[in-house]
């Protein structure tokens, strides 16, 4: 667990500024902050795990990293993780039950596997940005559709570097079977982002950080 806090601590520290703030101060940002939150944490809940195995579920990285932006997005990820765990916690203290302990190995591995996401997202939008015209068929099928597909891998790839590797729990043989779902999130996962990106900027381009053109 040390070492994913130190991690994510070296990584938040390298990304997080104080533009943050006055960003967060604007009327739209904050809807769609609170709203991407709201949406992640639904999604995140919706996963699947094997005994031994870290969770899957979709992520929606992609989308939202496009939508606020990197230093946004990254902050969104511990929230929406922790907003359930809140939940239970006030839930059980309101029927007398003891409240769950501090959060074990899983949670921050889960996050910085996210946050790397995030990262990686972020990263492969500059590249297409730079290498590629600013076309909505480039916005759409490639900073959607192919890097959120990359990403799904990607998470499946960190979430066993960090449980089989990194923390010794499992042979090198987990680890095999368990990169064999990349292509099982990673499809879904282009789909779900490519789709939401088409009708954001389809219908509401504006609320698209990476692609405003005013």
């Amino acid at each position: 667990m040390t070492l994913y806090l130190g991690a994510l601590a070296l990584l938040y520290y390298l990304v997080l500024d104080r533009k943050v703030l006055p960003l967060l101060q604007q009327p739209l940002v904050q809807a769609l902050f609170i709203g991407a939150i709201l949406v992640q944490t639904v999604l995140w809940q919706l996963k699947a795990q094997l005994p031994g195995f870290p969770p899957l579920h979709f992520l929606g990285v992609t989308c939202v990293t496009l939508m606020l932006g990197l230093r946004l997005s990254l902050l969104s990820i511990p929230l929406a993780l922790t907003l359930p765990l809140v939940a239970t916690a006030v839930y059980q203290s309101w029927q007398g039950i003891a409240a769950p302990g501090w959060p074990d190995s899983p949670f921050y591995l889960q996050w910085l596997a996210l946050a790397l996401v995030a990262v990686q997202s972020y990263l492969s939008y500059l590249l297409i940005a730079r290498y590629l015209p600013a076309h909505l068929f480039v916005a759409i099928f490639v900073s959607g559709f192919l890097n959120s597909l990359l990403c799904g891998a990607a998470f499946v790839l960190w979430q066993g570097l960090g449980q089989f590797v990194l923390a010794e729990q499992a042979s090198t043989t987990q680890l095999s079977e368990y990169l064999l779902i990349m292509p099982l999130l990673a499809m879904p996962e282009a789909l779900l982002n490519g789709m939401a990106l088409t009708l954001l900027l389809v219908y509401r381009p504006h609320w698209v950080a990476a692609f405003k053109t005013d």
